[in-house]
């Protein structure tokens, strides 16, 4: 199947500067112009496939639903005649489930928002005193001819890119903050404000798992459309196998409604399920068992991909994958992505569900004991107590983590003079803000220099994202997986069937963050949030696995089979030539098979680096940021 162009769009003020500016990329090839400013000139432009934006003009007021949502146009009108002033339009999508960028605009100034996770971005940036929004950073950055950001590509080579250090790769195009929308004006002018506040975690888990269980299957109800099939991964963990029975139920309750006209003559089909894992290769896996017994109990066909099928780990990362506006962390899977894309809509599916995110919204990370000892104190030894089990924490250890008092800035700060440390091992409590940071092996010493430097310097502002560790973490957590999952989003629709993620929906998110933490993880219980939030819509045996899957056999499989990729992107590094990585330390890390403990993080950034660099055209020209912070 031929490669599908990938989808942007850009949002521009009310002026004739903006019209101006972008007068030869309208007359382009696929670009349609979707709204006008009741001027004439555009004002929302892009290349859109499926599915179509939702647009609206009411006298001086438009608006447009871009993505995945319920939305119909008539219904979009209706909610749109309630707008008067910017400071309304989040009444227009009020308790809208899905994924979407809304955009409003009133007497010629647009608003321009995403959602929470950062799935769906927003980015500025100034073309001849006009400022223009676009969802892709590399497309403002084309018009631009921005170069690449030196302390930008210093900041991902840390194993976890911390919110004060995120941002767009190009000098002179921002990135606006998930939870921001941005105000243009016909003036030039740029204005954030912030639309969504992460909530209070103080509902117990008989109060907030049916919101849980409501918002996942309102996700997963409004990418089922008429008449169209849809693939759902089905490996038998608690995050996937939720989302194939909701979709089976979303399906069925379609079908029961009266059949579309689609054209005059033609009606829609019903629409199908289709699922689909992969074969396991390591015989201790017992993920194979839970997807046979789920897909016993689903209708649909069920997709196996036998062992070796799949390319595996590792396989074409020396190809430049190009069109990503930021290094992609999963490109090491790029292969075996493209490949189930394409099997997939070989199948007829054009959207595939996956679990991904599933984690990061209904499990706290370990930093939630350090919440739980300051804000239920009756509770917390229980959940210490297993944790210690688990993990071997000595007892000492544990409650000197957990007495800790470090601010976020604070945090941050220290973590400047530990990038080059070892990774602090599996039996040592850390109860911090956020994951450690380090640097990889073969980090050049200037760079790491570079980035200690760029720590201190964002400590000096940081704020948060929320009050407690738990919450700030987990919001952190969930923009570091959806940097990743939009790119991969965009790369699987280039085959066909495109990577969906419903556990990242904002309404999702609002659910499951509203819920205590020391409810989102129980002692002696394996996802307690998702197994109360899925009780009477998945079947009970399904929802009864206390395991979860391991996949190091895939990367020690793929180490073995493609190595010759990693040398060949080792051979004539960019990485080296900018300075960022010392040749002879990388390509030791290359040609060294790491251990179980030490799970190839640097090869991964060393991948998702060196593959984006090769990507651009030209080859990247690059320098210091004269700009300040961007978040």
């Amino acid at each position: 199947m031929p490669m599908r162009a990938d989808d942007w769009f850009a949002v521009l003020p009310d002026s004739a500067a903006a019209d101006v500016a972008v007068t030869g990329l309208v007359r382009s090839p696929g670009v349609v112009v979707a709204l006008r400013h009741p001027s004439g000139r555009p004002c929302l432009i892009g290349v859109f496939t499926a599915p179509a934006p939702v647009c609206v003009t009411l006298g001086p007021i438009q608006v447009a639903v871009i993505g995945h949502s319920p939305v119909t146009a008539t219904d979009l009108e209706r909610r749109a005649a309630r707008l008067t002033h910017h400071g309304a339009a989040e009444d227009v999508v009020a308790g809208l489930p899905g994924s979407f960028h809304l955009v409003t605009v009133v007497d010629g100034a647009p608003r321009i928002r995403g959602d929470a996770a950062g799935l769906r971005r927003v980015f500025h940036t100034t073309l001849d005193g006009v400022t223009v929004a676009a969802d892709r950073a590399d497309v403002l950055a084309a018009w631009r001819g921005a170069e690449v950001n030196q302390d930008r590509l210093v900041s991902r080579l840390l194993t976890f890119v911390p919110p004060p250090l995120s941002g767009s790769m190009w000098n002179g195009v921002h990135a606006v903050e998930p939870g921001q929308a941005v105000l243009l004006s016909r003036d030039g002018s740029v204005r954030a404000t912030r639309w969504w506040q992460p909530p209070e975690p103080g509902l117990d888990l008989g109060q907030g798992a049916p919101m849980v269980g409501q918002a996942v299957a309102e996700a997963v109800a409004c990418r089922v459309r008429d008449g169209r099939t849809i693939a759902a991964d089905l490996s038998g963990g608690l995050d996937s196998t939720p989302l194939c029975f909701l979709a089976q139920t979303a399906l069925r309750e379609h079908t029961a409604r009266p059949p579309t006209l689609l054209h005059p003559g033609v009606r829609e089909g019903a629409g199908r399920l289709v699922t689909v894992r992969s074969g396991a290769l390591d015989l201790a896996h017992d993920d194979e068992r839970w997807a046979r017994q789920a897909a016993a109990l689903l209708d649909g066909e069920h997709l196996v991909l036998a062992p070796g099928e799949l390319p595996g780990r590792y396989a074409r990362v020396a190809e430049p994958v190009t069109g990503l506006d930021e290094p992609l962390g999963v490109l090491s899977n790029v292969a075996d992505l493209r490949t189930v894309a394409e099997r997939l809509a070989a199948h007829g599916a054009s959207v595939h569900l996956t679990g991904h995110g599933g984690d990061e919204v209904t499990l706290p990370p370990p930093c939630y004991l350090h919440d739980l000892a300051r804000r239920h104190p009756l509770a917390w030894w229980p959940h210490l107590r297993e944790r210690r089990a688990k993990s071997r924490w000595p007892l000492a250890a544990s409650l000197a983590a957990l007495a800790g008092h470090r601010s976020y800035p604070s945090w941050l700060a220290r973590q400047a003079g530990l990038l080059t440390a070892p990774y602090p091992p599996e039996h040592r409590p850390d109860l911090g803000w956020e994951w450690p940071l380090r640097l990889p092996s073969w980090t050049h010493p200037d760079a790491a220099a570079t980035a200690a430097r760029l720590l201190r310097q964002a400590a000096a502002h940081a704020e948060p994202l929320a009050g407690t560790r738990a919450q700030h973490l987990t919001l952190a957590a969930i923009r570091d997986s959806a940097a990743d999952l939009r790119l991969a989003q965009r790369l699987t629709a280039r085959y066909g069937a495109a990577m969906q993620t419903p556990y990242l929906d904002t309404p999702v998110i609002d659910a499951c963050l509203a819920i205590r933490v020391d409810h989102r993880a129980r002692p002696g219980a394996y996802k307690p949030l998702t197994v109360a939030a899925m009780a009477g819509r998945v079947p009970a045996q399904c929802l009864s696995r206390t395991t979860k899957g391991e996949f190091s056999f895939t990367f020690f499989d793929g180490l073995r089979r493609h190595r010759d990729q990693l040398l060949a992107l080792a051979e004539g590094s960019r990485l080296a030539a900018l300075g960022l990585a010392d040749p002879a330390a990388l390509r030791r890390a290359v040609l060294r098979t790491p251990t179980t403990d030490d799970p190839g993080d640097d090869l991964e950034r060393f991948i998702a680096m060196e593959n984006w660099l090769r990507a651009l055209p030209p080859p990247p020209r690059t320098r210091p940021a004269q700009e300040g912070p961007d978040r």
